[in-house]
Parts: C-alpha cells; sequence; structure tokens
C-alpha cells in the first residue's frame, strides 16, 4: 500500500466514516425499518440512535481514535458526545421535516449528515482526547 494511501487511511476523519458506515447500516437502518413500519419519525431516530451509539462507542474508541482512556471516561465522555450530536439531528429533523415539510426519509438523511459531523467534532476533541498523566 503506498504511503499516500497508508497516511489518508489512518487519518481519524476518513476512519470515522468508515466506522460511520458500519453505524449507518445499524442505526439508520434500524431508523428507516421502523419509519416504514409505521413508527413516529423521531422514534424511529432514537430507537436507531442507541443501537448507533453501542455500536459507534466500541469501533470508534478501539479503532478511529484507539483511546487508552478508562472505559469509564471515554464512555461518559462519548455519550455526552453523542447527546449533543443527537439534539442536533434531532434539531435538523425537526427543521426539516415539521416546519420546511421536506419528506421524512430525505429529513432523516439531513439529519443524519448533521449527527455525523457534529458527533466527529465532539468525539476528536472531547471525548476522545488523551488523558493527561501525571
Amino acid at each position: 500500500m503506498g504511503a499516500k494511501l497508508k497516511t489518508f487511511l489512518s487519518h481519524s476523519f476518513v476512519l470515522y466514516i468508515c466506522v460511520g458506515v458500519a453505524n449507518t447500516c445499524v442505526g439508520f437502518g434500524c431508523a428507516l425499518l421502523l419509519t416504514y413500519f409505521g413508527v413516529l419519525v423521531e422514534l424511529s431516530q432514537t430507537i436507531g440512535t442507541i443501537f448507533g451509539v453501542l455500536n459507534s462507542y466500541v469501533l470508534n474508541k478501539k479503532f478511529t481514535f484507539k483511546s487508552q482512556n478508562s472505559h469509564k471516561q471515554d464512555f461518559v465522555r462519548f455519550i455526552i458526545a453523542m447527546g449533543i450530536a443527537y439534539g442536533a439531528s434531532m434539531l435538523v429533523l425537526g427543521i426539516t421535516h415539521r416546519i420546511l415539510n421536506i419528506n421524512e426519509y430525505i429529513a432523516l438523511i439531513y439529519a443524519q449528515v448533521a449527527y455525523t459531523l457534529v458527533g466527529y467534532v465532539v468525539s476528536r476533541f472531547w471525548a476522545f482526547k488523551p488523558e493527561v498523566r501525571q
């Protein structure tokens, strides 16, 4: 594998996106399926997010950010980070679907984009920030 490709693939945002693909299959797939079966779109998004967050924590801690911090520290921070990302996604979902009357499936896509971007920034710069050892 070329040095440039190796460098590109080792960048945390690229790894985060790869993990995000797996999370999309789990979380977003769950939200779409539940919506298809008539579950309220906000509840579908919430349930999908819970499944996605659990999958995301494990993969991002070990694979993306290679955190050596304790689970106690990382998990709490990660849950807070994903709560912030979830809040952003629900805000986007509410605005796009309820206020702008955009189709619920398209609104879910917009919400997912917001969740991903906010989730990366907060995870990268706060949730998996290395502990300062003294």
